[in-house]
């Protein structure tokens, strides 16, 4: 099988509940060796879905026709996240018990407050990286204070002429008793997608947290909206390429709960939303009544994205030089012509260029998406 293939069967995997069919391919599969189960396990662990892979094929009675190998390792790496997330769940308490005695309520986003929400089936079910919640503007910078005050510390410095009371969240925080990094929102999207969703909108439908009073998870039609903005345009997504399958399962749960239908008009960028839609129905290999067939700009879409599972060497290209021209012209150039008019960056760049700090922050930031693109 190749890349391709493995992608789209993964997301049969994610979606077997709505056509259980799929289950007898997957046993012949297995007993045929048509299928690479390293290399499977592989792109769901890059794709963080490991956990509900198990969940699906334990509940389809399938792990009994898999290597024993592999049945136990899905069954060791459910178990551990199982375990951390239960973890989670109390730091989650722990944060918002704090921020309550200071009179801060905070909103729980993405994962953390999909998994608060009951949106899974199982506690073991999403793989997270983060913790990431949303106060209101005027919350920012005391929360983190008081986090900090809690033996939370920042894993890294904002460079010095970036003001951090303006950034979308404080930079992200550990503490040694607790597994999650957190991040504090002080917007919930980047500032070009507020239009999309902000902290006014998400006040007028946000819920309690039934199990966890004093905090606060987003409206289903918002965490719709979220699921796509952050997809799409969260940390590069939309210009680095191909589409999370964990951001895909977690839209297939929320349409459960409401229809992307209902949501498509609550979102401006539309066209794009659509596409996103499309191709979820398409990896999942769900019916038309998930979301009408799809566009000729879909079909471009789908083709760039079918060229980068195609083909590694071809995303792997793209992606580094999308990265260095970002760093490159963005970032480097950008300053340089910026010191002519600015004193703080001029002060800036003059204070980096001696700083070993420096060099050791952007040498592990190199080292790290060179590793992730190797």
């Amino acid at each position: 099988m190749t890349n391709k293939d493995l992608y789209y069967f993964a997301g049969n995997c994610l979606s077997l509940d709505d056509h259980p069919e799929f289950r007898n391919e997957i046993i012949e599969r297995s007993h045929t060796g048509r299928i690479d189960w390293m290399q499977f396990v592989g792109l769901c662990s890059n794709h963080f879905i490991l956990p509900v892979v198990f969940l699906k094929f334990k509940s389809h009675g399938i792990l009994k026709y898999l290597p024993e190998e592999l049945s136990e390792h899905l069954n060791d790496i459910y178990e551990l996240n199982l375990s951390r997330n239960k973890q989670i769940l109390a730091q989650a308490k722990k944060i918002t018990e704090v921020l309550n005695k200071n009179n801060i309520f905070p909103t729980f986003l993405k994962g953390a407050g999909n998994l608060l929400d009951g949106l899974y089936s199982d506690t073991g079910e999403r793989m997270m990286g983060d913790i990431d919640f949303l106060v209101h503007e005027d919350d920012y910078l005391p929360a983190a204070k008081l986090m900090e005050r809690e033996g939370y510390s920042k894993l890294y410095e904002k460079e010095n002429y970036t003001d951090i009371k303006a950034e979308k969240h404080y930079p992200r925080m550990a503490h040694p008793d607790f597994p999650a990094v957190i991040e504090i929102h002080r917007i919930p999207v980047n500032e070009e997608q507020l239009k999309e969703l902000n902290t006014k909108l998400i006040d007028t439908e946000k819920k309690p947290v039934t199990n966890l009073p004093g905090c606060f998870v987003l409206s289903d039609k918002h965490k719709i909206i979220l699921n796509f903005v952050h997809s799409r345009f969260g940390d590069d997504q939309s210009a680095y390429g191909i589409v999370s399958l964990r951001d895909l399962y977690d839209l297939y749960l929320l349409s459960k709960r409401r229809a992307l239908q209902e949501t498509i008009a609550a979102i401006g960028n539309k066209p794009q939303a659509k596409i996103y839609f499309a191709f979820a129905k398409r990896v999942l290999a769900l019916p038309d009544e998930f979301f009408p067939p799809e566009s000729f700009r879909f079909k471009l879409f789908l083709k760039k994205q079918d060229l980068f599972l195609r083909s590694t060497f071809l995303y792997r290209t793209y992606r580094t030089s999308y990265f260095l021209s970002q760093r490159i012209f963005s970032g480097y150039l950008a300053q340089f012509f910026q010191m002519f008019y600015s004193k703080k960056v001029r002060q800036s760049v003059v204070s980096k260029l001696g700083s070993r700090s420096w060099y050791k922050n952007h040498f592990h930031l190199y080292n790290r998406f060179f590793d992730r693109n190797s």
